[in-house]
């Protein structure tokens, strides 16, 4: 389903560079460098989505997307700059899909810039009323777009992080329910909780029992960044990677 996502998109380039190209009506050098970057566009688009794996090469690529984007726009009428748009749009929708909330966050803020940027300008130049309104809707609407698609990709990510700790879980409840069966059920002892305070061990148990940071730290009544620092020490001392282990350990060894 993701390849035809990827040919989906290609397809509505071409089709929004056709119709902008019949705006502009650009000759010579110029509409060269035109329908090179726009061939640019789809081609690193597609490398992207169908041969790149690795998460860095993803969030790299998408800057060379900005950077065409807005070179086409410099090399343009402003008439068919409401064109462009749509690509900062197909920009932040495609990497709302592939990468990190982070690492979205920066390119979401980076193309949001330079399409308020390019409004700014725009505005500028003309000086008029219109273009304001213009400047402000379309800002406003790019807003918009960038909150929402944030709040989907923490969404997926929370959903993500979710099914791992119930499958680590499950996996967990197995291995203790087969040990039972066969009579060589005990509970192992695990020297490095010795190492814990009692406040960390708190922590493990409500961890355990699916509390997020701000749950925990209005059970403890502490600030979420002193339960960031607890849990940082706690995965430290019992050699742990992420929560998810920390989750599975504690209910293992019912902390």
């Amino acid at each position: 389903m993701d390849k035809y996502f990827y040919y989906i998109k290609a397809f509505a380039t071409a089709a929004i560079m056709f119709f902008a190209l019949g705006y502009e009506r650009t000759v010579g050098p110029r509409f060269q460098y035109f329908i090179f970057l726009a061939a640019a566009y789809i081609v690193v688009g597609l490398i992207r989505g169908l041969f790149i794996n690795n998460l860095k090469l993803k969030f790299a690529s998408y800057f060379f997307d900005i950077g065409i984007i807005l070179t086409m726009e410099f090399l343009t009428r402003y008439v068919i700059n409401y064109s462009f748009h749509l690509f900062y749009i197909i920009v932040m929708i495609e990497a709302a899909r592939e990468i990190k909330k982070r690492n979205f966050a920066i390119i979401a803020s980076i193309a949001g810039v330079a399409s308020f940027v390019k409004y700014m300008n725009m505005l500028l130049m003309s000086n008029t009323y219109t273009k304001f309104a213009e400047t402000v809707f379309f800002s406003v609407s790019t807003l918009l777009i960038i909150v929402t698609l944030y709040l989907y990709i923490t969404v997926k990510e929370e959903k993500t992080t979710t099914e791992m700790v119930y499958q680590e879980l499950v996996k967990a409840y197995q291995s203790l329910e087969s040990k039972q069966q066969i009579g060589s059920y005990d509970l192992e002892v695990e020297p490095l909780l010795d190492d814990l305070t009692e406040r960390e061990k708190e922590i493990c148990g409500l961890i355990a029992s699916g509390k997020n940071n701000k749950e925990i730290s209005e059970a403890l009544y502490l600030s979420e960044g002193t339960v960031k620092n607890h849990i940082t020490n706690i995965l430290r001392k019992l050699e742990l990677r992420d929560r998810t282990q920390l989750a599975v350990f504690s209910l293992k060894h019912r902390i």
